[in-house]
């Protein structure tokens, strides 16, 4: 893909910036908070952590897998508690980097510096294409300081509507969202922070309608089957089981212009709040 990210984009708008550490091993990212990236809740919502968990994850893991190239496979997130303001901080470290595959940990961090979150996530590692994007000259490996965001990148609406998300059916999790240019990857699919979102989206739609009270997503186990790249996107969420305070649900996204293939398995926690002051 030429000129990725192309000047309106996710990865610029979410104004991410990037440190790489001196061993090649670990690297640090800061995303600021801004309103469109929360619930109703006022706090930073997991499909925007996940995002900046992939982000980080997928450019440590395509250093580690050099000169081959990755595949995610999964990636799971616990979020303790909640980010209202500030910057959130995710902080990455080989955990291991194998012929086969590489494993990513992260610890989120609020600007208190304390512990709000915590993921992990596996990559298969490939052998390197052509069409493949150079590691060595991405901006998220640079050594120093580093951001995608030009001067006037910025959240222009909520995350959810930036994504043209449509809710068809709450009761039953079903959302759907283009494959749109705004959230590609340099693979011409959803990128995987954004798939992380409608999943989230769909998860907090079911759950809340279950509870027939809001919820908010503090748990996601995302296993990415297939690259979602012809679109619409749609999703099914199964409510599992209930426990107090939580709900738990089972989610597939399928991309309907492709056969209706299941591009990604869910499991989903929601609960109440994740605000110690609610």
């Amino acid at each position: 893909m030429i000129d990725y990210p192309p000047e309106r984009h996710l990865l610029r708008d979410l104004r991410l910036s990037f440190e790489r550490g001196s061993d090649d091993n670990t690297s640090r990212a800061w995303m600021p908070v801004v309103p469109e990236l929360c619930t109703g809740d006022g706090a930073v919502r997991a499909g925007a952590l996940a995002t900046l968990v992939d982000v980080i994850g997928g450019g440590l893991a395509a250093t580690a897998a050099h000169p081959g190239w990755i595949a995610t496979a999964d990636l799971t997130l616990h979020i303790v508690a909640a980010v209202t303001s500030g910057s959130v901080e995710a902080r990455a470290r080989v955990a291991h980097a194998g012929r086969t595959t590489v494993v990513i940990e992260v610890d989120i961090y609020d600007d208190a510096e304390a512990r709000v979150g915590v993921a992990t996530m596996s990559f298969a590692v490939l052998p390197r294409r052509d069409t493949n994007p150079d590691i060595t000259t991405s901006t998220t490996m640079n050594t120093g300081p580093s951001t995608m965001a030009l001067p006037g990148s910025r959240m222009r609406a909520s995350m959810l509507d930036e994504l043209e998300l449509l809710v068809v059916d709450a009761k039953h999790g079903t959302v759907e969202a283009p494959v749109g240019e705004w959230s590609l990857n340099s693979l011409g699919a959803m990128q995987g922070g954004a798939v992380a979102t409608v999943i989230d989206a769909a998860a907090e739609a079911a759950t809340s309608a279950h509870a027939g009270a809001p919820l908010v997503v503090s748990d996601i186990q995302l296993t990415y089957l297939a690259l979602a790249r012809v679109g619409p996107l749609r999703t099914r969420v199964n409510v599992r089981g209930t426990a107090p305070g939580a709900v738990t649900a089972h989610v597939e996204m399928i991309d309907i212009g492709s056969d209706s293939r299941v591009t990604s398995l869910a499991r989903v926690v929601a609960t109440s709040s994740l605000r110690s002051d609610q």
